[in-house]
């Protein structure tokens, strides 16, 4: 699948010009006027796309069609050599209501009219448009059907999930600690009427494994066990809000992790509540059809390991049963609280990969594992607030120490102009190039003797005042070296 990138600094889709020199141009959609140079990031890295209408660059873009892939050649005037391949016009196009209005009756002209008049002050050829518009359609001879506008990066077809505030964390918290003490009991029973198991920790049943399944089992005293220890782990929880971007970048980490294990030190703290401000994984509820995004998860410790338990907003439950209006969702807050869970739970036994039942499941543990390993690298920002003035008060009246919530961020990397060599010298870089994120084994403890991993995140290398290529070799002044660096160098 062909990567797609993104402006960092105005979050729009990129257009890329593959070179014949192997290097490659992104800028900016046609028609839209900006006021800097395009920064160029992987589209999953974005905590949205602020996405333009390719027919004629309209910024209020409301659909999507998918239509045969097609390949256009750019050629250039110098020396009437061949300077160019354009590989993203076919796919994928976003449309504003307009043009997706005309799409869907072919009118092809009426489209191109659209652009010319859009995109007149930025010089582009009518002629060119033209013959674009007109070779799309008939690539395609039937027309796609209109698919709903991406609404993030990571959740293509996605409705849109309200964000809880980081001040109403400790009464998120309180909420989750009523429903497990009250509901939670009704929720696990519900779950064993529809005919589903539930897992427990195995320290509850004596001779049973770390993960333990009772399926079909509706012993009282074990439900009333279970939902209490839920209950402690919320309780003691420390609260985590982790921001739009550190949520994008834990979910493309997550993509890297070779298996599904965790270690005491990757853990942020032994017990937490955290919610990320995006759904970190959209899963697919069988039952409904729909999308069910997961945006909270709770933990807490367990012999061996750590006990795991993800949450979907409380209004999910209300999809298809009639509008969600403001009192309902009062209603829910007060009954339910502002989460409910996606399932019962899961552990995880420290150092052992964990063998997941789906990929579903194994979407949610990585997103997870991912978004510990970066909290606990120099990368994270972790600053504290208070909560709102009304729940401090309420703590205040129940003598119960002020609730702090940590804010999780990413810290900006700053750029060096050069570096150097092993002889001494120094490198001076005349390009900026991207580095793909990955995970590596990080020494720690007494005499660096034992390894966590750490996570390094995808960034732009070079010079920022430098032109940014993305190709395999970056121009050096200076001696030729070989390096292990996964950028191989060329010296001028």
């Amino acid at each position: 699948m062909t990567q797609r990138y993104g402006c960092q600094t105005c979050h729009m889709p990129l257009t890329a010009l593959h070179k014949s020199s192997n290097e490659t141009v992104y800028f900016h959609p046609g028609g839209v006027t900006v006021d800097h140079e395009p920064i160029p990031v992987p589209q999953e890295q974005l905590p949205a796309l602020n996405q333009v209408c390719d027919f004629c660059s309209d910024p209020a873009g409301v659909a999507q069609f998918t239509f045969n892939t097609l390949e256009m050649l750019v050629m250039g005037d110098d020396d009437n050599e061949l300077i160019g391949r354009h590989k993203d016009l076919g796919g994928t196009w976003t449309a504003c209501a307009t043009c997706a209005d005309l799409v869907e009756v072919r009118d092809v002209a009426a489209i191109t009219m659209r652009a010319i008049a859009n995109t007149r002050q930025r010089g582009l050829d009518p002629q060119m448009l033209a013959h674009l518009h007109r070779t799309l359609f008939a690539a395609t001879p039937f027309t796609p059907p209109r698919r709903p506008l991406h609404r993030t990066a990571q959740s293509p077809d996605a409705p849109a999930v309200r964000s809880v505030r980081p001040q109403a964390l400790p009464k998120v918290r309180d909420r989750l600690v009523k429903f497990w003490r009250n509901a939670g009991g009704a929720f696990v029973l519900d779950v064993l009427t529809n005919g589903a198991g539930y897992s427990v920790p195995g320290h509850m049943i004596p001779g049973a494994p770390l993960h333990a399944s009772a399926v079909h089992t509706a012993n009282p005293a074990l439900i009333n066990q279970y939902t209490a220890l839920m209950g402690n782990h919320v309780e003691n929880g420390k609260l985590f809000w982790v921001n739009s971007e550190f949520t994008a970048l834990a979910a493309h980490a997550a993509r890297d992790l070779p298996d599904v294990r965790v270690l005491p030190a990757e853990l942020p703290a032994p017990d937490g509540v955290l919610v990320w401000q995006d759904p970190i994984v959209w899963l697919n509820d069988h039952e409904t059809g729909t999308a069910m995004p997961v945006t909270a998860v709770s933990w807490g410790p367990i012999p061996g390991g750590v006990w795991t338990v993800f949450y979907t907003p409380a209004e999910t439950v209300l999809t298809g049963s009639g509008q969600i209006t403001e009192q309902r969702l009062q209603h829910l807050r007060e009954r339910i609280g502002w989460f409910a869970p996606v399932h019962t739970g899961t552990g995880l036994v420290y150092g052992q990969s964990h063998d997941t039942e789906s990929d579903d499941s194994r979407k949610i543990l990585t997103a997870l594992i991912a978004t510990w390993i970066l909290t606990t690298q120099p990368d994270a920002e972790i600053t504290d607030t208070p909560a709102d003035k009304a729940t401090r008060k309420a703590y205040q009246r129940a003598k119960r120490p002020a609730p702090v919530v940590r804010l999780v961020s990413l810290r900006r990397k700053q750029q060096t102009r050069t570096e150097e060599t092993t002889t001494g010298k120094t490198r001076t870089y005349t390009r900026r190039w991207w580095v793909a994120g990955f995970f590596r084994e990080q020494p720690y403890g007494p005499g660096r003797a034992l390894r966590r991993r750490t996570y390094v995140r995808p960034h732009i290398k070079g010079p920022a005042d430098a032109p940014l290529i993305l190709t395999d070799k970056v121009n050096i002044l200076g001696r030729r070296a070989r390096t292990a660096d996964p950028d191989p160098r060329e010296s001028r």
